[in-house]
């Protein structure tokens, strides 16, 4: 099986490729540099599966990711919750109070916005990925700078923590969605993932949001994320458990096709109980 997500080895996507797929026999697992790039060769069936981070307890929906699923082939089949507790790593011989510069992607960044305000003397960097992050830091060699990164992240690369658990909250966590191409998948369990753009007029929302009620599901998110091309006009990725639904899957989606513009299941999963740190 070819497993494909965003990063390298020590970053948390990667942690959870090892976690949910470890008893896969030949596994070939392929970081990528970005999420487009990931969605593509997934949607092109150049991958069996990938694993992407779709929202996070501490800073919401994961826009960068999440906005690349709309039109595409793919479909969820299941969720995963991992524990983000973040580090930070310096090279051997630095100390907290010597680093000036501290580097992680943006989102590790916004997750320790406590830890910058008690340390504003640290100047925080946003680069492509926290484990990334950390191997810059190792080949930089300059005492005076860290990486926010995972526990495992720092000892792949030899760093040295300078202190541990710095996100703002401790139970911050980010959500994983497992994902095939659409023809490959078998889809089965009471939460759904859409996508769901509406008739740019008054009601148009009132009306996709009645469906829901009217067949007795629970409404769990709506995101609303602007369409590409056309101004001040917003598409809805939604989640709904239909665990209490009593007509069949069949007669939901035809009752949202007629009250849409365009809907498209992204995915159907059994609940994941969430872990936090």
């Amino acid at each position: 099986m070819k497993v494909g997500y965003q990063g390298i080895p020590g970053s948390y996507s990667e942690t959870v490729v090892q976690s949910q797929y470890k008893a896969t026999e030949e596994l070939d697992v392929v970081g990528y540099s970005n999420f487009p790039d990931l969605v593509h060769d997934l949607a092109t069936k150049k991958l069996d599966c990938a694993v992407i981070p779709v929202e996070n307890s501490t800073t919401g929906l994961i826009a960068r990711s999440v906005d690349l699923f709309r039109y595409q082939p793919i479909v969820a089949t299941a969720e995963h919750y991992e524990s983000v507790q973040h580090t930070l790593w310096g090279l051997p011989g630095s100390e907290l109070s010597t680093i000036q510069t501290v580097y992680s992607h943006p989102e590790a960044l916004s997750q320790c916005d406590h830890f910058f305000k008690v340390h504003p003397y640290l100047e925080a960097k946003a680069y492509e990925d926290t484990a990334k992050a950390a191997l810059f830091i190792k080949e930089k060699m300059d005492t005076n700078q860290a990486a926010i990164a995972s526990p495992r992240a720092g000892k792949l690369y030899g760093l040295k923590e300078l202190k541990s658990q710095i996100q703002t909250e401790n139970s911050n966590t980010t959500r994983f969605y497992m994902m095939k191409y659409k023809d490959n998948a078998v889809l089965t369990g009471n939460q759904l993932s859409l996508y769901a753009e509406t008739r740019h007029k008054s009601g148009a929302l009132s009306k996709l949001l009645q469906v829901f009620n009217l067949f007795d599901c629970n409404l769990l998110a709506l995101n609303a994320r602007p369409i590409s091309g056309k101004s001040f006009v917003y598409g809805f990725f939604i989640e709904l458990n239909i665990a209490s639904m009593q007509v069949p899957f069949e007669i939901l989606w035809q009752t949202l096709q007629q009250v849409s513009e365009y809907v498209q299941l992204l995915g159907q999963f059994d609940v994941e109980i969430k872990k936090e740190g």
